[in-house]
């Protein structure tokens, strides 16, 4: 039964594809709000990508233009210890045809998005 309703789960979402509209509109969505807190030019390693309906989630690895690294210790100092490196979890909510970041985390240690958005989305992500 479990099998079943995880796999009803999965398929309820979608992944854009690498260079589609759609994932470069929800990446650049969230690249406004990581540039504020790492700076600029930023580009994401993607994990994991989805989408269902109005809603994606999001789990990245920002980097440096030309996958530079991001240097975690100068910006978030002594609390870079006690991040989950600089990985992005986030939950975004298209509002006619803009996308706009409804949470997100940097380095985060738990799974603080499993009650944003549809769960479904992240059945397999912790919640």
């Amino acid at each position: 039964m479990k099998l079943l309703l995880a796999l009803a789960a999965a398929a309820s979402f979608s992944v854009p594809q690498p260079g589609s509209v759609l994932r470069k509109e929800i990446l650049d969505a969230l690249r406004s709000p990581v540039e504020q807190k790492l700076g600029p030019n930023v580009e994401f390693r993607v994990t994991l990508i989805r989408v269902q309906h109005d809603w994606a989630f999001v789990i990245v690895d920002p980097q440096g233009r030309g996958g530079k690294p991001i240097d975690g210790w100068r910006i978030f100092g002594e609390h870079f210890g006690n991040m989950d490196g600089l990985r992005i979890e986030a939950v975004l909510r298209r509002k006619g045809r803009r996308w706009t970041v409804v949470d997100h985390g940097i380095g985060a240690t738990d799974v603080w998005y499993c009650d944003v958005g549809p769960r479904s989305l992240k059945h397999d992500w912790g919640c």
